[in-house]
């Protein structure tokens, strides 16, 4: 067997981090049993064993350099260990790396995962990388973030703007609409964003429950267009009410402020965890 799949062996049999279980061969001259022997050792096995845990809580990181912006989810079993300095400081390297590495597939990249794989045996809970973004806003355009208080909860949102708008007022209105996702759960921007599968579920669920109730098959099918409208305003970023004013909807919010601010803002793109 070659180096490479001897490391795929000692990972598949300790849960260990690549990198890790390359340097436990080479330390051991290639012999398995020692190198596992290695790994417990270093409190690096363990993690195996922790493997199938949930990872309910954890903590969001955010980084930018003023220009592009990286933001990290990080996943651990306990909101005590979310909170401890090793836990955050973990987080926040995860976010620098990111940003420092835009247009890598994060979720299957080595370096992320050796750095948790060496600092995860310290929590003694699963750790898990639970996905990053490396955005860089688009000519013309501002983006900006808001992070939780519980820092669990966080949007990066990219809004273009044209004409002649003060990019510092449009920016603070980005981050008021990243706030937003987060604490109205927004799904998509608008109506036509959202996926075919998604509505049919939608529809699949509400017929069943209609049907359930004795409703006959005629008026459940006049009532499905009116459900489907329902669904987007409760999910579609435009259609939501404003946290201010939910008798606005956001499309109209932002409609007023591009009048007010003489050019036009357009949200493009969001994300949240």
């Amino acid at each position: 067997m070659s180096l490479m799949d001897d490391i795929k062996t000692l990972r598949d049999k300790t849960g260990a981090g690549m990198m890790d279980c390359k340097k436990a061969l080479l330390e051991c001259n290639n012999d398995m049993e020692q190198a596992i022997v290695y790994l417990r050792k270093k409190g690096l096995a363990a993690m195996a064993k922790r493997a199938d845990r949930e990872t309910k809580e954890g903590r969001v990181a955010v980084k930018t350099d003023g220009k592009n912006f990286a933001m990290v989810y990080l996943g651990c079993e306990t909101d005590f260990v979310a909170k401890t300095d090793g836990f955050i400081n973990l987080a926040n390297a995860l976010a620098d790396y990111v940003l420092a590495h835009p247009g890598v597939n994060y979720d299957t990249d080595e370096t992320i995962k050796a750095k948790i794989a060496e600092e995860a045996p310290k929590f003694g809970e699963n750790t898990t990388f639970k996905g990053a973004y490396n955005w860089t806003p688009a000519d013309g355009a501002v983006m900006a973030y808001y992070v939780h208080s519980d820092n669990k909860k966080a949007s990066l949102l990219e809004m273009a703007v044209s004409g002649n708008v003060d990019k510092t007022k449009a920016a603070e209105i980005a981050r008021g609409l990243a706030m937003h996702t987060v604490g109205m759960q927004t799904g998509w921007i608008k109506a036509e964003d959202i996926p075919q599968e998604v509505i049919d579920k939608e529809l699949d669920i509400y017929k069943t429950q209609a049907l359930n109730e004795g409703k006959p098959e005629a008026a459940i099918a006049k009532m499905l267009p009116g459900k489907v409208k329902k669904f987007a305003k409760e999910n579609c970023l435009l259609e939501q009410g404003t946290i201010k004013d939910n008798k606005k909807t956001v499309a109209d919010y932002l409609a007023e402020e591009s009048k007010a601010l003489g050019g036009t803002l357009t949200v493009t793109r969001f994300v949240r965890f």
